[in-house]
């Protein structure tokens, strides 16, 4: 069990190829499908574990944004009219 055998285990991922991927997430829509296509073929264990984690980190963001537009539809409405400068819009009808 010596050197040899680790480093054929584990796959060196370079700065540049590290830069393509955090260009590639930054990119909205590009991202989701670069992070399941890393997560499918890459060859390196620490490339896919960082798509893993951003793919579940994404998931908890998207399920807590949903969450609040559904229990604070009105003030959500309000900040967003506050910030466009005019009049809040209901965003679900009252019943």
């Amino acid at each position: 069990m010596g050197r040899a055998e680790n480093k054929s285990k584990y796959r060196k991922v370079s700065v540049w190829n590290w830069m393509g991927t955090l260009i590639l997430c930054s990119i909205p829509g590009v991202n989701l499908i670069a992070l399941i296509l890393f997560i499918i073929f890459a060859k390196a264990q620490s490339k896919r574990s960082f798509a893993i984690a951003m793919l579940v980190l994404e998931l908890l963001c998207a399920a807590l944004i949903i969450a609040a537009f559904l229990v604070f539809p009105d003030q959500l409405a309000q900040f967003a009219a506050d910030l466009r400068g005019g009049d809040a819009v209901l965003v679900m009808p009252q019943g």
